[in-house]
């Protein structure tokens, strides 16, 4: 049976952020708190072969991740690999700075043996900066549709992202045999999502994917918690958990995906706050854990 792991969920630059010392931070580096690795996901199909969304900077310590996860499916793997495909959802530097790490300087994957799924402007981009050596290039946009392998198919969502820099942010779905998980952690608005896929509200588009499981951009909890801190932050393009929360309200299990926050920013609260995280389970969402989120699909 294929399945998905949630391989991290931080935003771009995981928990400890660099040069950052707030609290949360050092608590990670006094090993106080566990440390968050950029939002990423691992599937493995029917054939045992091993597929990525997103090539982030902690790329090694997720494939060690990837294979701790799989002890309870009986599998006593060291480390996850060889990877068969590349998946990207955009080009910000948390979703592709571990892309140069299948090259020669680390992973050493033969020229043109992995598949690299994403966007033109995305390939364009690592093919500038000579890292496209190891891939087989795939050009995807919106609406398309890419078998993984039998049964397992990517469907790719367009979503307005600080278009100015990516020029193209897509949302994937992940369909198996038996479950369908949607993977959307970077937008700017719910406003301009939803009008781009010409729905009115939040849950009404998420029941209208038939996906079983939303993994939602939950960077910020409000955006108080950047305000001293950038003087463009009630510009800044990701809708808070809060924002979220009020547009979904409370779950109706029989109709509602399951809905999980991810892409958490160092600043975001419900990282280790347990009333903020309670506010998001009482109302039957919840918030991502890295290595223990494992879907059979």
């Amino acid at each position: 049976m294929p399945t998905v792991t949630l391989l991290g969920i931080a935003q771009d630059g995981g928990v400890p952020q660099a040069g950052c010392f707030c609290a949360r931070c050092m608590a990670v580096h006094r090993k106080e708190l566990p440390e968050l690795y950029p939002v990423s996901l691992g599937i493995k199909d029917d054939d045992g072969n091993y597929h990525l969304i997103e090539a982030s900077r902690s790329l090694g310590k997720q494939l060690r991740l990837w294979a701790e996860s799989t002890r309870d499916l009986g599998e006593e793997l060291p480390i996850i690999s060889p990877i068969s495909s590349v998946t990207l959802t955009h080009k910000h530097l948390g979703h592709i700075d571990g892309i140069g790490q299948f090259g020669r300087e680390v992973m050493g994957y033969k020229s043109r043996s992995i598949r690299l799924i994403a966007g033109e402007r995305v390939i364009n981009d690592l093919e500038e900066k000579s890292y496209l050596e190891p891939f087989i290039p795939e050009v995807i946009s919106n609406g398309s549709k890419v078998t993984l392998a039998k049964g397992l198919i990517l469907e790719f969502l367009r979503v307005p992202h600080r278009e100015e820099e990516c020029s193209e942010t897509y949302g994937i779905i992940v369909r198996g045999h038996k479950r369908s998980i949607l993977f959307l952690p970077d937008h700017d608005t719910y406003e301009e999502t939803l009008s781009y896929h010409k729905h009115a509200s939040l849950k009404e588009w998420l029941r209208s994917l038939h996906i079983d499981v939303a993994l939602l951009d939950g960077t910020f909890f409000t955006l108080e918690e950047v305000a001293n801190r950038r003087s463009d932050a009630a510009g800044i393009p990701h809708p808070p958990i809060s924002v979220s929360l009020s547009l979904l309200k409370e779950r109706d299990a029989e109709i509602d995906p399951e809905v999980i926050f991810v892409h958490l920013n160092h600043t975001n609260p419900a990282i280790d706050n347990e009333s903020k995280r309670q506010e998001i389970k009482h109302l039957g969402w919840d918030i991502g854990s890295q290595g223990h989120h494992v879907w059979e699909i």
